[in-house]
């Protein structure tokens, strides 16, 4: 015993400073790391319920705002705003002149019907067809899903959940199409939109890894 430690003495003293302090910082991580870990409290039984009921509350919230958007979207309620043709005034010999600007048919604006607000048709339109066209897979997949349920809406599921508020008998599909409103909305800056989105990726993520 007396030998090895003799041993450890000798080689402590050959160490260059530089060696030396690379210990001091691997004993201070070691240190620092068993600090951390006995700092960690084990969750009492009452604590793990509560945070697995706030989980559950959380994908509950989400998929019932994804269901919100879906079904704007699957609806497509439009209204029409007829907005009247430019004219203005120019000055002449004879005074004032009125004059028109292009056609003087009245030209319709149609407001897509959201969560939060209206939007024009072009605008949501041109989202989901630029997503469509995505050289990312993934987001040309969520907007060929988005045109579908624009344009085909009888070929796409009625809701996203049952009565009782559970997935439909498809889940993956419908965790799908969740992603892809909720991607939709947050491209249309719908800040609450963020968390749900977030959510129902990791549902998607979870489902995807179960069913492989």
């Amino acid at each position: 015993m007396s030998k090895f430690k003799t041993e450890d003495l000798v080689a402590a003293a050959l160490q260059t400073p530089t060696q030396k302090a690379a210990q001091r910082q691997a004993e201070e991580a070691r240190a620092a790391t068993a600090k951390q870990r006995a700092g960690r409290k084990k969750l009492t039984p009452r604590q793990t319920i509560q945070a697995l009921t706030s989980g559950r509350t959380q994908a509950r919230e989400a998929r019932e705002y994804a269901e919100r958007w879906y079904q704007a979207l699957r609806g497509w309620d439009v209204r029409e705003v007829e907005i009247p043709y430019s004219f203005h005034y120019e000055p002449s010999e004879e005074g004032l002149e009125f004059l028109t600007l292009g056609s003087n048919v009245r030209a319709p604006t149609r407001y897509l019907q959201t969560p939060i607000g209206e939007f024009t048709e072009g605008e949501v339109g041109a989202l989901i067809t630029t997503m469509s066209r995505s050289l990312v897979p993934e987001q040309k997949q969520l907007g060929k899903m988005l045109d579908k349920l624009r344009h085909e809406r009888h070929n796409c599921m009625a809701r996203l959940l049952r009565e009782d508020g559970r997935l439909h008998q498809h889940p993956e599909r419908a965790v799908r199409y969740a992603v892809a409103v909720l991607t939709l909305a947050v491209q249309l800056r719908d800040e609450k939109a963020e968390a749900p989105l977030h959510v129902m990726q990791q549902e998607l993520q979870k489902l995807t890894i179960t069913t492989c």
